[in-house]
């Protein structure tokens, strides 16, 4: 009976939200506790926390391309979900 609650309440809480600070930006590193620091593959960074091009209309001149830049820069405080059971983390916003 144990064993079934436990997996009741593991699928009722899919992932779990990881505060983390970034250390350095290329590659990235954000540390997430004392001992621990995430790299690499590790993290997927949606594309809004990065420095990226979109193309805007603008009445009077036409389609132009911007640079956004909302990249993510070291000290900064994210927020990460953690995929239970699993080594990836998906960033979700700064803080």
């Amino acid at each position: 009976m144990k064993k079934i609650v436990l997996k009741a309440m593991e699928e009722g809480d899919p992932c779990d939200i990881i505060p983390g600070i970034v250390t350095k930006v290329s590659p990235l590193s954000v540390q997430i506790d004392q001992k621990t620091t995430l790299s690499g593959d590790q993290i997927l960074v949606p594309e809004h926390l990065t420095d990226h091009a979109e193309q805007m209309s603008i009445p009077g001149i036409g389609e132009v391309s911007v640079t956004v830049k909302s990249g993510l820069r070291p000290g900064q405080r994210v927020l990460m979900l953690q995929k239970r059971g699993g080594q990836q983390y998906a960033m979700i916003g700064r803080w």
